[in-house]
């Protein structure tokens, strides 16, 4: 059954395969992934951070890609 909904309309729809996007508590997976809830917020890296801050910072959002599928 094809999509009827209009572009830009948020609702939930068998087609998407599980993924309810637009909505409080939505998911979302991509190149079939499964779909998963949205991450946590990832903390602000400041101008004075160490080494150590900044590689949590980007590991934390490399993990968040990974997981929905946008990167290996």
């Amino acid at each position: 059954m094809p999509n009827t909904k209009p572009i830009g309309v948020a609702y939930e729809d068998q087609q998407l395969n599980g993924a309810v996007m637009g909505a409080v508590g939505g998911t979302a997976g991509f190149y079939g992934v499964t779909p998963i809830t949205q991450a946590a917020a990832i903390t602000a890296v400041t101008n004075t951070a160490t080494g150590t801050e900044l590689a949590t910072a980007i590991n934390a959002i490399r993990v968040a890609l990974k997981n929905i599928g946008i990167t290996a």
